[in-house]
């Protein structure tokens, strides 16, 4: 079977990519006929699909049954691993690993096999095989055969991952999260020699420590973590631009094969600092890595990401071609995906590469899916390494569902999947349950007290509370709500652990100077209240649940603003506009509000109005489809207007008419032709289930590491409160809110830094989302339950006995001072800045001393370096053995006396 690309001549947005595909065919002739000749050999080489026979070892498998399965290929067989194995890899190997859970809920490598009996329980599947470094071809597609076998076995009712060394994804690291996985050279045990080995630490979430094939300098770069493993000594070398979390790891790693082959010693290297070691150690690391041979790399630059572009193709088989069309560029929908019987790549390198099922396809298109995807990702010239998975519909992951903005779950059996949320809550409910609150997004009940201020450009001005409930798109404001209830439970854990929440509201209209003193106040309010805050920027038209809630659904959001309403830039909301039609939008107290239209508006008969006429009368106009929660809330609102009318469609009077005029009655006129109605366009932002989809709740861990450009966020799958670390900060996607959580032990640029963090991660989310959607400020223990009903468990004393890099640090150097008598060293803070600002010579990025001098031409230093200050930039020990003492010692010279000293070492 041959991979045939079809190019569409009539799709204008295709040009681009046709040229791509054309350039990925033109290969010289030999190269083709290589491919070909390829192709042809692997197909002569596969099984015919009736004919495949399932391993034993798969057989085993009940397909009612959750677990975790990891198997190894051996030429025609696969061998299964027992359990203390899972996690350890060959690069000459490849793999099999099963993981089956209750669809919502996760699985690694400790999830116990047993039967689900729950009647209409759906159970995810997924399958990645996992192809090491230096696998030989033969493993590799032996590997792509028996994954066919066990999605056979399973009734093809499973998602496939193809997972690459260094390239694996998000969901396959989760399985392995304790202790990561490490990558050793060879095929088995007895390929390699126990030591000496060098590992690196890379990855993230969780890391991989793998083997290098040679111990040398040329692995080190200052933004990693190194292990060498000797007889008597396992070194952790820490790389001095490494975040808290990788170091962590290190030494847990480091302490794993200690423990693993019975070596007596853990000792810890700093960056820079390897003279600092004890002449014993010091010795056994010159046996392996010649300190005078010494060269660190600094750590590479992270390219940017750059623009990522979805692109849909739709694919078929005829006459034995397999035939890939592409169908749309840009954003998707979920109703792209139409045909029970389609087959569609979703294209969204360098990311990921899916290939699309219907659930009625054959199954010989399930069965040689992944053979398709890989043979298009090599028609299009991508890296092998290129992720790529093969998905069912009805049995779509998390991972792909996120690249749609909007989803409705169905079974495999084509069957809609929905949740029901009770309309009536109350706080003490709410605390009780904080995933109830978290998948409606209600701190409390909206009964506690509420002050609300005005910014001004020249003050800010609290508003009284019979005014409080109207607000003007012009101008932002400021909300200090305190929070109701917050009761312990029998347990002692406190989930709603907040006492204030501070809104920033900003008008649509509202110019950037009002945006600037809001967020100043916000700060400043904030500090004076210290504690048990949460702050939160929403801008009008995207406001969350508990905000309206506060105001119990009669929030009035005017955009009239005449002149003689403003004094010295603060509105007088003491006077209405003389005229105004509101629209109630929502129809409950946690999703409703009354927004301002024009005389332009379409007028819809499911919908409730509020008017206030001329003569200063307030009328509810209720449409014959409106429903009986609109028509209360309606009411509700109008109250705060003063004394209102009620009319319904078709039942209006004389009195109403002469009110509000003729303008109302014509627009509503061209709503309904010839009795059909136009329904009106979906309003009031995200849904409650949107909020609560699982697909789209992700946790991201946020770096901030000098010289690679942009804060990096690392997706972590499978979250738990563990993985939110005291001296991080992590970003909380769930959907219709993003949350920003900033631990104690972060630095204050880190803490400054949350409002932008969320900004990155809107805009370069794969699915479009409104930069105008709401963004909350959590700190380390204040977290509102909102926030912690996105976590399965959650427990307040966790951060109590939580383990940072510097307790484990003064462990380990404690116990190795305890043998040898020596001072415990001070251990070395990770790289935060290299500004200049500061005299701290740890924080300066290191170059090799050579690259410093390089010939006196000042023109070839990297741009970050101040020339007349060559010196901070030299590690510790290169700093001692060209000017014979500490950087401290040196600091105290005069400066005339130091200026010489460089002049005299080449470094001025």
């Amino acid at each position: 079977m041959k991979l045939f690309i079809k190019i569409t001549q009539h799709q204008q947005q295709a040009m681009a990519e046709r040229s791509i595909i054309i350039r990925a065919l033109a290969m010289p002739p030999a190269m083709a006929h290589q491919t070909t000749t390829g192709i042809r050999q692997q197909d002569q080489k596969r099984p015919v699909y009736e004919d495949i026979k399932i391993d034993t070892a798969f057989r085993k498998i009940s397909a009612r049954s959750i677990g975790f399965h990891v198997w190894r290929i051996q030429n025609d067989h696969v061998e299964t691993l027992p359990k203390e194995q899972y996690g350890t890899f060959y690069d000459e190997c490849a793999y099999v690993v099963y993981a089956a859970s209750v669809a919502g809920t996760s699985c690694d490598k400790n999830t116990l096999s047993r039967e689900i009996k729950t009647p209409g329980a759906t159970i995810e599947r997924n399958i990645h095989f996992w192809l090491g470094a230096n696998i030989a071809p033969e493993r590799s597609k032996a590997a792509a055969y028996k994954i066919i076998e066990l999605d056979l076995h399973l009734d093809h009712k499973t998602t496939q991952f193809r997972e690459s060394q260094g390239n694996e994804g998000i969901r396959f690291l989760s399985y392995f999260k304790e202790d990561g996985i490490i990558v050793h050279c060879g095929n088995d045990p007895t390929s390699t020699p126990v030591e000496p080995r060098l590992y690196q630490i890379a990855g993230n979430a969780p890391q991989r420590c793998v083997q290098q094939r040679t111990i040398s300098w040329q692995c080190f770069n200052s933004g990693q973590i190194m292990l060498l493993q000797t007889a008597g000594i396992v070194f952790v070398w820490i790389g001095r631009v490494t975040a808290s979390a990788d170091r962590v790891f290190g030494i847990g790693a480091g302490k794993r094969l200690k423990e693993r082959h019975g070596i007596a010693e853990l000792a810890i290297v700093d960056d820079g600092y390897e003279q600092s070691m004890g002449i014993a150690q010091k010795d056994v690391w010159n046996g392996y890595l010649n300190l005078s041979k010494r060269f660190v790399k600094p750590m590479p630059l992270i390219p940017s990401a750059g623009e990522t572009l979805l692109k849909l193709y739709q694919c078929d088989t005829v006459n034995g071609v397999f035939r890939v069309e592409l169908v749309k560029t840009g954003a998707l929908e979920q109703a792209d995906l139409y045909g029970r019987d389609s087959i569609y790549i979703v294209d969204y390198f360098p990311r990921s590469i899916w290939i699309w099922i219907g659930r009625s396809s054959q199954k010989q298109n399930r069965a040689e899916a992944m053979r398709h995807v890989r043979g298009y990702v090599i028609k299009k010239g991508y890296p092998a390494s290129t992720p790529v998975g093969r998905v069912i519909d009805g049995l779509e992951p998390a991972e792909f569902v996120a690249l749609f903005p909007a989803w409705t779950s169905a079974d495999i059996n084509g069957n809609s999947v929905k949740g029901t949320v009770s309309e009536k809550f109350d706080a003490l409910t709410l605390i009780q349950r904080p995933r109830l609150a978290a998948r409606i997004q209600l701190i409390d009940d909206g009964c506690g007290d509420i002050t609300v201020y005005q910014i001004g450009l020249d003050e800010v001005k609290e508003i009284p509370a019979k005014f409080a409930k109207t607000f003007y798109s012009g101008h932002c404001y400021v909300v200090h709500y305190q929070v109701a209830c917050s009761t312990e439970h029998t347990n002692g854990s406190l989930p709603n652990s907040i006492r204030n929440v501070l809104y920033l509201w900003c008008g649509l209209n509202a110019p950037p100077e009002h945006r600037t003193i809001g967020d100043a106040f916000l700060v400043e309010l904030s500090d004076h209240l210290k504690r048990n805050v949460v702050q939160v920027r929403i801008s009008e038209g995207m406001e969350p649940p508990h905000f309206l809630q506060i105001f119990k659904g009669a929030l009035i959001v005017l955009n009239a603003q005449e002149a003689c309403l403003e004094q010295q830039g603060v509105l007088d909301i003491r006077h209405y506009p003389t005229s105004f039609v509101l629209k109630v939008v929502g129809n409950t107290s946690y999703s409703c509000k009354a927004v301002q239209v024009s005389s332009k508006t379409l007028y819809y008969p499911e919908d409730c109005y509020i008017l206030k006429a001329p003569d200063n009368e307030v009328w509810i106009w209720c449409g014959q489809y409106s429903t009986g929660d609109s028509r209360e809330m309606a009411k509700s609102i109008a109250s705060n207007l003063g004394e209102y009318n009620l009319v319904m469609e078709s039942n209006e009077t004389d009195e109403f008419f002469n009110s509000v005029g003729e303008k109302f009655l014509s627009q509503l006129k061209k709503t309904t032709v010839a009795g059909n109605i136009i329904l009106p366009p979906a309003v009031g932002g995200q849904t409650v289930s949107q909020t609560w989809d699982r697909a789209v709740i992700a946790l991201y861990h946020c770096l901030l590491l000098p010289d690679v450009g942009s804060p990096t966020l690392r997706q972590i799958y499978g979250f738990t409160q563990q993985d939110l670390r005291p001296d991080g900060v992590f970003l909380l996607d769930a959907g219709s809110i993003v949350y920003v959580w900033i631990g104690e032990q972060t630095t204050p640029e880190e803490k400054g830094q949350g409002w932008e963090l969320a900004k990155q991660l809107i805009t370069t989310h794969p699915v479009q989302r409104d930069p105008a959607m709401p963004v909350a400020i959590v700190r380390q223990g204040e977290e509102p339950i909102t926030f912690v009903g996105f976590f399965d468990t959650w427990d307040n004393k966790y951060y109590q006995t939580c383990v940072l890099y510097e307790n484990l640090r003064m462990e380990i150097d404690g116990a190795a001072a305890g043998r040898t008598g020596a001072p415990i060293p001070a251990a070395r803070s990770s790289v935060r800045s290299d500004d200049g600002s500061g005299d701290d010579f740890d924080r300066y990025q290191k170059y090799p001393l050579d690259m410093l001098r390089c010939g006196g031409d000042a023109t070839q230093l990297p741009a970050s370096i101040n020339p007349t200050r060559k010196e901070v930039h030299l590690t510790h020990d290169d700093f001692v053995t060209v000017f014979n003492m500490t950087y401290h010692e040196f600091e105290e010279l005069p400066k005339w006396k130091q200026v010489e000293l460089k002049k005299q070492r080449k470094l001025f």
